[in-house]
């Protein structure tokens, strides 16, 4: 099973949509309805999935204002949550123990991208650039 659709199926009290969306829009989440951007790649569509379930499962309300610091701090605890879930510590602290030649292999073969693999491993305390 592809990793999106696994995640869809693990988190089945959302329903699921792929649109064309605005600009600089990737993903939405409004009450149950995830909305995910159908002109990105699957990659990016699975890192924005993992975010817009995260809002589903932290978020309270209308968060789009980010100059409210509520705001601001529930759109970053869906992100943490969003990562966390796609790529556990424990799971990148594995990766880095094995003989892997560089990011842009880890990122490959977990399906994401090597930006998104970056920040992941910022959120955790690790050096930019390399997940160990």
């Amino acid at each position: 099973m592809e990793d999106i659709d696994k995640l869809m199926s693990d988190f089945p009290q959302f329903n699921y949509q792929y649109e064309r969306m605005p600009e600089g829009i990737d993903g939405l989440n409004i009450g149950n309805e995830i909305i995910i951007n159908s002109e990105i790649g699957k990659e990016e569509q699975l890192q924005w999935l993992y975010e817009e379930i995260g809002h589903a499962m932290t978020s309270e309300g209308n968060i789009t204002d980010y100059h409210d610091r509520n705001n601001s701090w529930q759109e970053n605890r869906a992100r943490s949550w969003g990562m966390s879930h796609c790529l556990p510590r424990k799971e990148l602290e594995r990766i880095s123990k094995s003989n892997v030649d560089n990011d842009y292999e880890v990122a490959d073969d977990l399906g994401i991208q090597v930006d998104y693999l970056h920040t992941v491993g910022l959120m955790y305390g690790l050096r930019y650039k390399s997940i160990d």
